[in-house]
């Protein structure tokens, strides 16, 4: 039983050494490992048509498309970097970049004063990550699960109730604003002396928030990694171990413990294998591609931000729905289908990761650091979102708490009651109007 866990803890620190890549086959490996990266030839397109034409819609859709390998090539750049620098910075890596191109698009939004698109992306990127991104994790690994003649997929219900109570703590946070300036004079929008107030209040709040982020990354990466590192093929290898015992009663104790930790280890193998099948790229080459396609992904959002009240006024649509759906849907593309791929390999804990995890950081990092962000270039960020955006987000939080803290399993019909409300929401907000009320002072 020793010498099974010694030499399966050999085979992977074996593998954590290999080489990395030498530096052609580095070049070729960034090329080549996602077909995504076909959409990358948008990249130039978008910066052409920028600078020979005046069409916002074009320029729009364009570099709307160019962003979404654009999120993609950064993913990987720092999942690459993160593993070079080992598991606690990585985690930092993966936490500050995770959500790299909303906050881009976010700070270049921010620097032109459009408040509404700013708070409209980030509500519209926790939305679309609880509902959407969840939604069809359910969904997709619900009907791969029913392939497998599996009714249900499990997940830790522990770890999950972590971020959705981060969640819930956020949606406050979102709430208190608003309800602030109604029951000070009932007023929507609020005069300019309550909104004064709404600022002072919201960068208290932030500071607040980004304390109990930093508090969040200790939990996760140090005091309680377990939680989340947590394999639900474990409690499957308990169920099926304590089977083999019941039905083979008269087998000596000593050779179903084997057998039960043998495949145990033979699973960590495979799944150790899965890791590490890929190489990994030269860790300078992993630096210059994070830097570069920041710097790159920088100006097409800069094109997309620009050309926003151009397609407003062409199509009709309100700034508020380009931002809470349709950016959202260029920094989520990456992440979509990352988490859809393996809830499919029935990797629930993960799946859920990136779906809930990534929404946790954009309400307790990323929206909190635009508001102070905001402070700093004095531009009137705040946290008072409209009764309207508060209302959805509770019910979107509300229904995502329900379904990843209650039982811990999961199926396609809830994947679908989940992509039903953010269709649902979408609609509404198709037909809701711009109005000042929300950042602006």
């Amino acid at each position: 039983m020793t010498d099974n866990n010694e030499n399966v803890s050999e085979n992977v620190q074996n593998d954590a050494k290999k080489d990395k890549l030498p530096f052609m086959q580095s070049i070729k490996r960034v090329i080549t490992f996602s077909k995504f990266n076909f959409f990358l030839v948008f990249v130039p397109i978008g910066y052409i048509v920028k600078f020979v034409t005046t069409n916002d819609t074009l320029i729009f859709f364009i570099n709307f498309a160019a962003i979404i390998p654009l999120a993609r090539l950064l993913g990987f750049a720092t999942e690459e970097l993160a593993e070079s620098v080992g598991e606690t910075l990585g985690g930092l890596l993966n936490a500050t970049f995770g959500n790299a191109v909303e906050l881009i698009i976010a700070i270049v939004a921010l620097a032109n004063g459009r408040i509404r698109v700013v708070q409209a992306s980030m509500l519209g990127s926790v939305l679309s990550n609880i509902l959407l991104v969840l939604g069809s994790c359910f969904l997709a690994g619900g009907i791969a699960a029913l392939r497998n003649n599996k009714l249900e997929q499990t997940f830790s219900s522990t770890a999950a109730q972590a971020s959705s109570s981060l969640m819930t703590l956020s949606c406050i946070t979102l709430i208190l604003p608003a309800a602030f300036a109604l029951a000070v004079k009932g007023e929507n929008p609020p005069n300019v002396n309550i909104q004064f107030q709404i600022l002072d209040i919201s960068y208290g709040t932030s500071i607040v928030l980004l304390i109990v982020y930093i508090l969040y990354l200790v939990f996760q990466l140090k005091t309680h990694k377990d939680l989340f590192n947590e394999k639900e093929g474990d409690e499957k290898d308990d169920k099926n171990e304590s089977n083999k015992q019941n039905t083979n009663k008269n087998d000596n104790d000593g050779q179903i413990q084997e057998e039960g930790e043998s495949e145990h280890n033979i699973e960590r193998g495979i799944e150790t294998n899965d890791e590490h099948d890929e190489p990994h790229i030269n860790m300078m080459i992993a630096l210059v591609l994070l830097i570069v396609t920041t710097v790159i992904t920088a100006f097409s959002a800069d094109f997309l931000v620009d050309s926003i009240e151009g397609i407003v006024k062409t199509l009709g649509i309100s700034e508020t729905f380009v931002g809470l759906i349709l950016l959202p849907i260029v920094g989520n593309a990456a992440e979509h289908v990352t988490s859809i791929t393996v809830a499919i390999k029935d990797k629930m804990n993960l799946a859920i990761g990136v779906a809930v995890g990534s929404s946790t950081q954009i309400a307790l990092f990323i929206t909190p650091l635009l508001v102070i962000l905001g402070w700093i270039l004095n531009k009137p960020m705040s946290l008072y979102f409209m009764p309207f955006e508060t209302v959805c987000l509770f019910i979107a939080v509300l229904l995502t708490n329900y379904l990843v803290q209650v039982h811990g399993r999961s199926n396609w019909l809830e994947g679908a009651l989940l992509i039903a409300t953010y269709a649902i929401i979408a609609v509404a907000f198709f037909y809701y109007p711009d109005s000042s009320g929300g950042g602006s002072t």
